[in-house]
Formats: C-alpha cells, sequence, structure tokens
C-alpha cells in the first residue's frame, strides 16, 4: 500500500549508527518476543488531559483522539518497522482477565486504515469491540489496541500511549477505573527498560500531577524518565507560574538524569484552525520566555533526537542483560518441556512416556542410594534432604548415639539422685534382689536364676523399640521427600502427584509395614531367653565380676590401714579373717550382682547387634535399598492399562501448556539466534569504524557504541558547515 499522506518518516528518531540495534529490538519483537519478556520502548504517562496522545501524535505522526470525550480508555502501541513495503496492521490484544471467548472475538479485531480519518474511526470502533461505556459500565481496559506501521522511511520503535492517571472517582469513573488505570500504567513503568515520558502539562500546578510521583516509585533516580512539558501557551507570560516551569525545565525543581524538554501541540480548540503544528509550536517558542532555554530542549523535533539518543542509550545498556533473560527464559522452556514430557493420546503414548520416566527416576535413585551426586539433581547443596545416602547415614548415626546414651531404662550414676531413670549401683542391684525374691525357683541359694537376666535385661532396655521406630519413621519420611522432589524435578506437578497417588505412597506405605514387622522380629528375640555365642558377654561378665571382687578387697583393706596404719606379716591372718567374713554376705545379694553383672555384659553385646541391625536390616534393606524397584521400566510394562491412564493421560489444560511453552520457546530460540548473529555483525563492523573514526571524510560517522546525537541538526535545518558551503 502508499504511505498514508500525513504520516511523516521521523528522521529524527534513525540515525546509520543505530539502525542495526534497532533493527535487532524489531526483529525481536516481530518474532513475538515482547509476549515473554520486556523489550525497549517509549511509554507516554501522565495525568488525564495532560496532552499525552498530543505529544503522541506529533512523535509518530498518527493522529490520536484528542477529545475530552475521546480520552484515551486503553494502552496503544504504536509499533513502527522499516520494510520495503508500506503497510498498516491493526489488532487488538485481549487482556489476561478476558474470557476465552472473548478473547477469541478481540484477537479476530481488523480494521482497514488508508487515511488520516481511518484513525479517527479506528479507536472509536476499539472502544466499541472492548465495551466501553462512556457513562456506567468500564470506561477503561486491560485489552491493547496495537497498531503496527511499516514502510521504508520509518524507524524502528514502538512506542505506547497509556490511559491518563486518574485523581479521584466519579460518574463517569468508577473506583475500578481508577485501580485498573494504576495498575496497568503500573506494569508499564515498572518494566526496567521502558523509558518513561512523563507528560506534564503546564495547565496544573506540577506537584499535583501524580505522574511524577509514580515515576519516582519506579525510577527514583530518574535514569530512565524524561520529563516532557505541555501545553506552555496556557501560562501567563512573566506569572509566577511560568517561573515555576521555567524552573522546572531546566531540571531544577523535580530532577531527572535524561532532563526535561517543552513542546507546544494543538489542543482540540485548534484544530478547527486548519494551522500546522510545527510552525505554531515554532513561532511559540521563538517569542514566549521558554525561548531562555537551550534550544535542544525545545520543540518537537529536537525531542525526536533526544528520543533517538535515549533509546539508542537504553538498548545498548539493557542488550547484555535481555540476553541472558533470553537464555535464562530458553533454558526454563526446555526444563518445563521436559518435566511435560511428549504428547500422550493413545495407550502407547502413556506407556512409552512412563517407560522413559522410570529409567530416568531409577537412575536417580540409584545415585542418591549409593551417595554418587554428579547429576544435577544434587547440585544444590542448600537442599540437603535431596542427598538421601548422606541424609540416611547421618540419621543412622544419631540413632546408634541414642541408643547408646538413652537406650537403657536406668541410668547408673555415682550418687543419688532425684531423677527417675537415674539408679546408683547399689539401687541398681536391690532392684534386682527384690525381684528375684518375687521369682524364686529351684535354684540353690547364692545362685541367680537365668530366668532372672532375661527379664531385667528386657526392663533395662525398654527404650529400644521406641529409639527404632522414631528412627525408621523418619528415614521413612525423608525417603517419600526424596521421592516427592525426584519426580517434581523430572515431569510435571500432575504426573508426580498421580505417580504419587497411585503407585509410590502405596508402596512406601507397605514399606513402613513391612519395616516395622522385621523391627518386631528383631525385638522379639529379646523377649525370650537371652542366648549368644559372642564371647564378648563371657569376657565382659568376668570383668565385671572381678571389679565388683576387687572392690571389696580394696575395702577391706583400706579399713585394716586406717585402723593399724601399718600393718606387718603378724597382720596377715587377720586380713584373711576380715576377708572371709566379707565374703559371708547375703546369699540373695551375692545372686542379685551376678545377675545384674550377667545382664550389663549381656546388654552391651545385643546393643551392638541392634544397633547394626536395625540399620541394616531394616532401613536399608527394606526402605531405602529398594527405591529404584519401585518405578523402573519392569513395573511399567506390568502396570495394568487402566492404572497407566490414570498416571500418565494428559488434561487439556496441560496440552496447552505445552502448546503455550513450545510457541514460547520458538520465539526465545529465534531471538537468541538473532542477538548472536548481531553480535558477530558488531565484531566485523568495529574494526572498520575504528579506521573511519579517524578520517576527516567520515567525520560525522561514530563508533556502534558512540552516543552523539544531541548535537545533531534538526531535519529541515542547516548546520553551520553547510552554511559555509
Amino acid at each position: 500500500m502508499e504511505t498514508i499522506q500525513g504520516l511523516h518518516c521521523m528522521d529524527g528518531l534513525r540515525t546509520a549508527e543505530q539502525i542495526q540495534l534497532l533493527d535487532l529490538v524489531d526483529s525481536l519483537r516481530a518474532e513475538g518476543l515482547s509476549e515473554f519478556t520486556a523489550l525497549p520502548q517509549l511509554i507516554v504517562c501522565g495525568d488525564q488531559s495532560s496532552g499525552k496522545s498530543s505529544l503522541l501524535e506529533a512523535i509518530s505522526g498518527v493522529p490520536f483522539p484528542r477529545k475530552d470525550n475521546l480520552c484515551t480508555r486503553f494502552a496503544t502501541e504504536v509499533i513502527l518497522r522499516r520494510a520495503s513495503e508500506s503497510e498498516i496492521r491493526v489488532s487488538l490484544v485481549p487482556g489476561k482477565s478476558r474470557s476465552p471467548a472473548d478473547q477469541d472475538r478481540l484477537w479476530q479485531f481488523r480494521h482497514e486504515v488508508s487515511s488520516l480519518e481511518d484513525f479517527v474511526t479506528l479507536f472509536e470502533q476499539a472502544k466499541d469491540a472492548m465495551g466501553l461505556l462512556s457513562i456506567g459500565g468500564n470506561a477503561f481496559t486491560e485489552d491493547i489496541l496495537r497498531v503496527e506501521i511499516s514502510g521504508p522511511n520509518q524507524p524502528q520503535l514502538t512506542i505506547v500511549d497509556l490511559p491518563g492517571l486518574i485523581h479521584s472517582h466519579n460518574k463517569h469513573q468508577t473506583e475500578h477505573d481508577v485501580a485498573l488505570v494504576t495498575s496497568l500504567v503500573a506494569k508499564y513503568m515498572a518494566n526496567p527498560r521502558s523509558i518513561i515520558l512523563a507528560v506534564v502539562s503546564a495547565k496544573n500546578d506540577f506537584p499535583n500531577q501524580i505522574v511524577l510521583k509514580r515515576a519516582r516509585e519506579v525510577d527514583p533516580q530518574g535514569l530512565r524518565t524524561l520529563g516532557v512539558i505541555t501545553k506552555p501557551d496556557q501560562l501567563v507570560s512573566g506569572s509566577d507560574g511560568e517561573k515555576i516551569f521555567l524552573s522546572l525545565a531546566r531540571n531544577e525543581q523535580v530532577e531527572f538524569d535524561l532532563g526535561w524538554h517543552v513542546v507546544r501541540n494543538l489542543d482540540s480548540g485548534d484544530q478547527g484552525q486548519d494551522q500546522d503544528r510545527d510552525t505554531v509550536e515554532t513561532q511559540f517558542l521563538a517569542e514566549s520566555n521558554f525561548r531562555s532555554l537551550s534550544a535542544t530542549n525545545l520543540g518537537i523535533a529536537h525531542l525526536r533526537q533526544r528520543l533517538s539518543v535515549v533509546l539508542f542509550g537504553q538498548i545498548r545498556a539493557e542488550l547484555p542483560q535481555l540476553m541472558e533473560d533470553i537464555e535464562a527464559g530458553i533454558s526454563s522452556c526446555r526444563h518445563g518441556l521436559e518435566k511435560l514430557g511428549p504428547a500422550r493420546v493413545t495407550l502407547d503414548d502413556q506407556k512409552n512416556f512412563l517407560v522413559h520416566l522410570s529409567d530416568d527416576f531409577q537412575s536417580l535413585c540409584e545415585a542418591a542410594t549409593k551417595g554418587d551426586y554428579e547429576h544435577k539433581f544434587f547440585a544444590d547443596q542448600s537442599l540437603f534432604d535431596r542427598r538421601l545416602s548422606a541424609m540416611t547415614a547421618n540419621r543412622g548415626m544419631e540413632f546408634e548415639e541414642e541408643v547408646r546414651t538413652e537406650g537403657a531404662q536406668w541410668k547408673i550414676v555415682a550418687s543419688a539422685s532425684k531423677r527417675k531413670r537415674h539408679r546408683t549401683r547399689t539401687e541398681a542391684v536391690e532392684e534386682v534382689r527384690e525381684l528375684l525374691k518375687k521369682s524364686r525357683g529351684r535354684e540353690l541359694p547364692g545362685l541367680p536364676n537365668p530366668l532372672i537376666v532375661g527379664e531385667v535385661f528386657r526392663e533395662y532396655s525398654k527404650p529400644w523399640e521406641g529409639l527404632a521406630r522414631q528412627y525408621i519413621e523418619d528415614v521413612w519420611n525423608a525417603t517419600k521427600g526424596f521421592l516427592e522432589q525426584a519426580l517434581r524435578h523430572l515431569t510435571d506437578a500432575t504426573v508426580s502427584d498421580n505417580l504419587l497417588r497411585y503407585l509410590l505412597d502405596p508402596a512406601m506405605d507397605r514399606r513402613l509395614t513391612l519395616a516395622y514387622s522385621k523391627l518386631d522380629e528383631l525385638m522379639a528375640v529379646h523377649k525370650e531367653h537371652p542366648e549368644t555365642r559372642n564371647h564378648y558377654f563371657t569376657d565382659r561378665y568376668n570383668v565385671l565380676q572381678r571389679k565388683q571382687s576387687e572392690a571389696k578387697t580394696t575395702q577391706v583393706l583400706e579399713e585394716a590401714f586406717e585402723r593399724r596404719g601399718e600393718l606387718t606379716e603378724k597382720d596377715i591372718p587377720r586380713l584373711l579373717e576380715m576377708l572371709h567374713q566379707n565374703a559371708e554376705a547375703d546369699m540373695d545379694l551375692v545372686a542379685a550382682e551376678s545377675t545384674f553383672n550377667a545382664m550389663e555384659a549381656f546388654y552391651k553385646v545385643a546393643m551392638k547387634l541392634f544397633i547394626d541391625n536395625v540399620p541394616n536390616l531394616v532401613v536399608r534393606a527394606i526402605i531405602v535399598s529398594r527405591l529404584p524397584s519401585l518405578f523402573c521400566p519392569k513395573s511399567v510394562f506390568a502396570m495394568d492399562p487402566d492404572l497407566v491412564k490414570k498416571i500418565a493421560s494428559e488434561t487439556e489444560d496441560k496440552r496447552l501448556q505445552r502448546q503455550e511453552i513450545t510457541v514460547k520457546l520458538k520465539a526465545l530460540e529465534a531471538g537468541n539466534d538473532l542477538c548472536k548473529q548481531y553480535a558477530l555483525r558488531v565484531t566485523s563492523v568495529l574494526p572498520i569504524l575504528r579506521r573511519t573514526k579517524s578520517s576527516a571524510s567520515m567525520s560525522t560517522t561514530s563508533s556502534l557504541f558512540s552516543v552523539k546525537f544531541a548535537e545533531e541538526t534538526p531535519k529541515g535545518e542547516e548546520s553551520d558547515s553547510d552554511a559555509s558551503n
């Protein structure tokens, strides 16, 4: 189509040095990348009736509605693209809150634009399609009107006109409208790659215009905000108000790193007077007190140049992070597709999916149980609960320590204690003696009843079962947690939940039951008469008996020395008599001491065996080591078809999710390729630019990474060098 009469080519927003970089951003946008990551763009923000739409029209040449009853009620994206053929495409982008039916209807919206008058009807038809009403109902929407203008003279640029910020609700604008507009504008302003054109009307005191507050909230240092003063003709020449806005334009009131600019647009009252916008602006700026400002901060022509500089600088600054974001997005999409797996329509599709998934699961479980942590699943050391072997081993060591320190029902202490579980050795032996009296059999006096050793042992080792059950439960819970994390890493949440619900959780419940049964077997042995072939029992028993005898002998000798001071050979008979008298102790006490020593010796032997058996025969053999077999290819082939469908069938949501991720991945990969191509072009161009930089004949050409556009002369004006020629 031919270029529409009235749309200027915006040469001020295009220089030779910018073409490659702007081409890149436009290509990224053409690939649909703007739907998935923020791209550099210009956004026009301001309070209602601040002159935003007039400013955007002056920049782009697109006639935006300016009458009060046609205020901006939705975001309008004007996408300018350089192409060999001229074309204007119009579409609506529905907001995320729209129903699927409304989204389909709005995506179908089309409007032919062949003249400037068509733009007026375009905004009206778009408003009607969105269902916006002037009074009552919805006055604003999060839908977007997208106007794509292509042509050989167009720059690569995106400018967004946003609804004006509302101070308070009224009968035309509800509280919901106020919140909607605030949220919409905030979303665009918060994009760190957006250049904010904060439009301030000279008709109102600037401190009362909330656009400056909103800009400060998202850009506190003013690094990406350019202030634009509109309607300066409404100020009385020489008034205090004019002085304040002159000070504002000098960046003295509200400081922005990008500074301020002053434009004089045609408002709705000027439209019927058949006036040329640029002529009116030039005359006003030449005659008003604003002429005291730098010429580069006045007028639409210089604004286009400033935007050229700012946009190029923003793109250049954000490009490295943008490339990182694209690569991160690609990685995330690929991982998402891996977790979703291939499409699963038929039973064979579902079974094949589970076979591959189970193979990965089996490998991951084998690595976890063997302590091989090379897989990326184990890379984050802060997620220690993924390292199952280490976690199980550590809990086993804790169990061993618990049995050694807390496994005895009584704790033998040196002196009397009020604690319930504390006993002196004398107190413990006395309790055994009382038990012996209640359990007398046909044993001779002074000899222990063999059955009593088992009874005392069972009482003494009572905490073992509770400690072992807690140990088993802790490892079982840790293993279940590992299984859930492993599945979430390998597949999506739906399949993971189904596998846990229908397969792994029931299997783990059965494993816990088996583990407790095995523990009961181990404990059952100790409910019978103690039996061991371990020589350590005899050695330990003899040591305890000897220590007891030595203690009594030591006591007799100490008493003798206390009485006589010095002993001679004549005292030996007396010492033997004293030892003989000491040996004639209570027969029940002798039996009790022997029984307690036998129990204590057997306890040591049994404890060591118990500390080994529970981790090996219960925890490792039943719970941990069999994990890989819970879900493996062999188990998948043996699955009932109904179970396969329950686990691996795919919902419509998942199919749509896969489709969305695939589309996103395609756009991101295309964008990544474009970025790499751009990097190669820059690498090849830079040496040429360095050589030409020193050439006088090409002194007007700057490096791709030098920004000197502010000194350029607006279109239509002669430079000093041209004039001299």
